[in-house]
């Protein structure tokens, strides 16, 4: 048993028992009970009707069950209880209100429990209320924006504002969801960032105590707006490649759509082509080209366009990309596309040929030229002959693409005239001589892999009805 217990024995012991059989020990924690002690720490006033106190107490191991806070104003010897709210049990600071401005008052303070209620601890000074209200309303300014992010800035307090005024709340509204900050660097400038791109916003900052936890009124609102941004791609790119076979002129028509993000004002689109070509020269080694690249601009109100001049046998690309007021292109978009074959260029003047006596008949000595295949692959050469009716000369023809083929028996008829396939050759006599009308046909290897150079291709032209043996290909004697 311990008798006349003090504070200081509250802790823990050891109780050690002996006896001739055994000896033991046992912990024991020992707590004293008393009424809570207050201390007082700080007492500021924070308004012409506010005081801020905080305190320290010790409730010696009882839960403190409320505090009891008394006042005397000014010069009075009388104490009154402070019955304007209630004070939380589990607080150590309270907002004490409804006071007279500019008046001094001393506080004391008493903490209870379930043992009773503790001494009264005053306040060693007396602390006067405010003559005024430090209600502060700052001056908002946009101070600086991008694409992302804009800087929001006020002016200082009054200089006897200062210490009362010890951080601010800073507010963005973007329409949808209103943001706080808590602001308490000790510059009046506050950097909003992550915003979205070529979006309103509104700003509010209020003036803000750390003791009484209040804010002024917020200042007025300020809007801003985030500069545009680089936009997304845009949406369905297609492009098409394009020949007309008898002008000989190739172009590429490009099409899209408006982007699904824009992040601002679409001022126009940039639009770029390329292309690259693999081919055999005219000395039969492969060239990789990339042909001379393109750059359009369109305005925000087209969504085509088109590139002319074009080369056949090319895969070409597109790329798009839409441009804002930041002046930066935003995310491409592209799309392919492959120009269709041509004849070789030249073909008129390619050829050249002339008539010699060969074993007392008249043949024809035909140069075969070394052809580039630029415009596409060259699966074979036909050489068709037209023999010409009695009276008949060259000037007197239709356009080759409708001169009737018929074959050799049919065109040297009693009265027969027409053209047929003489003879059709792979590549490999490219650079050489050949003889037609020596009554021997070639018989290329290897031509029939390619559908256009069956013995009349894929625009197979007879006179009606079809001779007999028009498939057939025949380099007979010439008359």
């Amino acid at each position: 048993k311990i008798l006349n217990l003090k504070h200081k024995d509250n802790g823990t012991y050891l109780c050690h028992g002996k006896n001739a059989h055994n000896s033991d020990t046992a912990i024991v924690d020992a707590f004293v009970f008393d009424s809570p002690a207050v201390q007082v720490d700080h007492i500021v006033a924070v308004s012409s009707t506010k005081l801020f106190i905080n305190w320290t107490v010790t409730s010696w191991n009882l839960p403190v069950t409320g505090y009891i806070l008394s006042f005397r104003e000014g010069d009075t010897n009388a104490w009154k209880y402070h019955m304007v709210s209630q004070i939380n049990a589990g607080s150590t600071s309270y907002l004490m209100a409804n006071l007279s401005a500019n008046t001094p008052y001393t506080i004391k303070m008493a903490a209870k429990n379930d043992h009773g209620t503790g001494e009264f601890n005053t306040y060693h000074a007396s602390v006067n209320t405010l003559d005024f209200d430090p209600i502060f309303i700052p001056e908002v300014s946009i101070k600086g924006i991008t694409k992302n992010s804009i800087s929001v800035g006020w002016n200082d307090p009054p200089e006897k504002f200062k210490e009362h005024i010890h951080f601010y709340r800073a507010s963005k509204d973007d329409g949808e969801h209103v943001t706080e900050v808590l602001h308490t660097l000790p510059y009046p400038l506050h950097l909003w960032g992550e915003l979205k791109s070529a979006s309103s916003y509104k700003f509010t900052v209020s003036a803000c105590n750390e003791y009484s936890g209040e804010c002024s009124p917020p200042s007025e609102v300020m809007p801003g707006k985030t500069y545009d941004g680089l936009s997304g791609p845009p949406a369905d790119v297609v492009m098409s490649c394009r020949s007309d076979n008898i002008s000989d002129f190739h172009w590429v028509d490009v099409k899209w759509q408006d982007p699904q993000n824009p992040n601002g004002n679409i001022e126009f689109y940039n639009i770029e082509l390329t292309g690259r070509a693999r081919y055999y020269d005219d000395k039969r080694k492969m060239k990789v080209i990339n042909v001379d690249s393109q750059t359009k601009t369109e305005d925000s109100n087209s969504i085509m366009t088109r590139f002319d001049f074009l080369e056949a046998n090319t895969n070409y690309s597109v790329r798009v990309c839409a441009v804002t007021g930041s002046k930066e292109c935003g995310a491409w978009r592209a799309a392919t596309c492959s120009m269709p074959v041509m004849p070789p260029a030249g073909l008129a003047q390619a050829f050249t040929w002339y008539s010699v006596e060969k074993d007392e008949k008249n043949i024809f000595k035909l140069s075969i030229p070394r052809l580039s295949e630029r415009n596409g692959e060259i699966c074979c050469i036909k050489v068709i002959v037209v023999r010409l009716s009695s009276g008949q000369s060259a000037k007197d023809l239709p356009s080759q693409t409708e001169i009737p083929i018929t074959n050799y028996a049919a065109a040297h008829s009693a009265e027969g005239s027409g053209a047929y396939v003489a003879e059709i050759i792979t590549t490999v006599y490219m650079g050489r001589e050949i003889e037609i009308g020596d009554g021997k046909s070639i018989g290329a290897i290897g031509v029939a892999r390619c559908s256009a150079c069956l013995p009349y291709g894929r625009d197979k032209r007879f006179t009606d009805p079809e001779p007999e043996g028009a498939n057939k290909v025949e380099d007979g004697f010439l008359d």
